[in-house]
Formats: C-alpha cells, sequence, structure tokens
C-alpha cells in the first residue's frame, strides 16, 4: 500500500480522549494529515462507507484503508511513518524493542483504567439524546442519579491506580527505560488527559504532579506546528478520498489467512468489539493474522469499497448473513 500525506485524514470530534492521543502520535511523528470534524452522537451515515458500521472513535483513513480502534491505527502508523518510533529500544538492552512492554501496559491503560476515570463523568449535565447515545455505546442504560452519587468515592480508585502508574514513571522522563517517548507514554497521558477535564487539573496537580509533569512532556513533543494551515475537509470529501484510491494496488501478501479464525477469505463477516459500541461492522474477509482482521466494506448508496482495518486484540469475527439492499 502506498500513500501521500494528502491522504490521511483523521476522523474525530473535539474532548474524546481516544482521538486526542492518535493527533498527538502524528503530530510526534510530523505526519501532515487532514482533519475530518464527525458528529459527536450517532447516527453519522456518512462515516459508513468507510468504517463498515464501527460506530467508536477516532478511524484513521489513508487512501481507501481504514483503521477501526487506536490499536488499528497505532501500528498502522508505525508502519507508514517509522520515524520517530513510538517503539525506541530500551536503553537498559539496546537489543530490545519497547513495544511489547508498551502495548501490554497500553491494553491495561485503555481498558482498566479508562473505565475508572469514566465514572468522573459530568453525566448530570447530559441532555436525553446525549444520555441515550453514551447509554447504548456501552451497552446498558446509564444511571445518572447512581454515578453523580458514586463519584467521589471513585476517586480513591482512580488515585490508586494512576499512583501505580506514576510509580512506575518514578522518576523517569519516560514511562520505560527509553530516550524518547514509547507508545505507553502517550496511552498514559491520555488517560491523566482525560482525568483532568473530568476531575479538574487543579485535582490532577495536587494528587499527581509526576503525571501532569510527564503529560505536559507529551504535549510538548507533540505540538502541532501546521494547526494554522492544517487542511479541514468535510465527510464528503474523504468518501472522494475513498474513490480516488480505490484502483490503488494491494501489496501481494496482503490477502493472507495467518490466524486460527475459522473463516474463510471472501466470506462475508461481521467484527464486532467486545468491550464498548458493540455494533457489528460489515464485510468480506480480506485479511486473517494475528493481529488483524481486514474487511472490504462495500457501500451501495456511495458506491464505495473500503479496506476497514480491526486489531485482532478486543474483537470477535463471525460469519454473517447476507444484507438486503
Amino acid at each position: 500500500m502506498s500513500s501521500t500525506a494528502q491522504d490521511v485524514v483523521l476522523h474525530w470530534f473535539p474532548g474524546s480522549p481516544y482521538c486526542q492521543k492518535i493527533i498527538w502520535v502524528l503530530n510526534y511523528k510530523k505526519v501532515d494529515y487532514k482533519t475530518a470534524l464527525i458528529n459527536r452522537l450517532e447516527p453519522r451515515p456518512l462515516r459508513r462507507p468507510l468504517d463498515g458500521g464501527y460506530r467508536k472513535s477516532p478511524i484513521l483513513q489513508i487512501g481507501n484503508h481504514v483503521y477501526c480502534d487506536t490499536k488499528s491505527i497505532i501500528p498502522a502508523l508505525e508502519k507508514q511513518f517509522p520515524e520517530p518510533s513510538l517503539h525506541p529500544k530500551l536503553t537498559t538492552n539496546p537489543n530490545v524493542s519497547s513495544e511489547a512492554l508498551a502495548r501490554g501496559l497500553t491494553i491495561w491503560l485503555d481498558s482498566h483504567l479508562f473505565t475508572t476515570i469514566f465514572s468522573q463523568i459530568p453525566i448530570q449535565t447530559f441532555t436525553a439524546d446525549v444520555l441515550k447515545d453514551r447509554s447504548d455505546l456501552v451497552g446498558y442504560q446509564l444511571d445518572s442519579e447512581a454515578m453523580t452519587a458514586a463519584a467521589p468515592f471513585m476517586k480513591a480508585a482512580i488515585l490508586s491506580e494512576l499512583r501505580v502508574a506514576e510509580s512506575i514513571l518514578a522518576e523517569k522522563a519516560w514511562v520505560l527505560d527509553t530516550n524518547t517517548p514509547s507508545l505507553v507514554d502517550f496511552s498514559l497521558a491520555m488517560m491523566v488527559f482525560f482525568c483532568k477535564n473530568v476531575v479538574g487539573e487543579d485535582w490532577v496537580q495536587s494528587n499527581l504532579k509526576r503525571l501532569h509533569e510527564h503529560m505536559n512532556r507529551i504535549m510538548s513533543v507533540s505540538s502541532d506546528i501546521m494547526e494554522e494551515t492544517r487542511s479541514k475537509i468535510t465527510e464528503l470529501e474523504a468518501i472522494d478520498i475513498l474513490k480516488h484510491h480505490e484502483s490503488d494496488a494491494l501489496p501481494r501478501d496482503f490477502e493472507v489467512h495467518e490466524s486460527v479464525l475459522p473463516i474463510e477469505l471472501g466470506q462475508l463477516v461481521a467484527v464486532t468489539p467486545l468491550d464498548t459500541g458493540k455494533v457489528p461492522a460489515i464485510g468480506k474477509l480480506m485479511r486473517s493474522t494475528i493481529d488483524e482482521t481486514v474487511i472490504s466494506h462495500k457501500n451501495a448508496e456511495f458506491n464505495t469499497t473500503s479496506i476497514t482495518h480491526f486489531p485482532t486484540i478486543g474483537f470477535i469475527v463471525v460469519p454473517a448473513k447476507p444484507q438486503a439492499n
């Protein structure tokens, strides 16, 4: 797969911590990307030609390839834009990459810790449509009264978990023994950013001074030097980019089946997150490896075909029934 800087489009909305994480990574790698602002709430009909039904954000588009979930986006950026790497060598052992450690710690941060911090969301301020959308996202009815009552008591759990992260960071500039930030630094900074937004900066600075300073270091190395000139496109323009690249050739070894998934290439499948946003993305299986699942998704309304990538971790892939036209 080939791409030019003009082909990279981040589909995002302000306030999303996961969107912020990818923005930091894009800026750190000095990628010349465009942004497409999406609705904060579903429905998002103009995103469906790209994501096949996946409802969470962000997604990253590179030509006609679409990467869903940060666990899919990060490896794509590492491959397309390898420098500076998010997997620098360990200073204690220059022959060892930080990738395995960073990925493992990031899974903890992105799942359990994120859910704990989510308890501080000011749900009492949600309008009915926002409450319904977020309830649909998590898969159960959010109880505004119960969450509001529990929030002050949940701060103890948040502080305990973040103190674990702070102890791993210790006196180092970066979480792991690296000279430059690794993936886990961006993941941890995202959690502190999220916590600051929902609990308050004063609380974070008072209780987690070291993590607050670490977040500021990430923001410093990830400043957007092109912010004033960065192209902002519409979702329809992003679909035009998708169409423009539909004839791009795939790498010769792209369509492979190297996993234990008991489904053949070319079969119609549904790819669904296991945590939240359990809405299946539908398409024909193009690639199945230990790390990713890739489908080809056709959209009849826009007459488009996207190549949509998902991580293997955190998703289930099952046969799907043909969709009615």
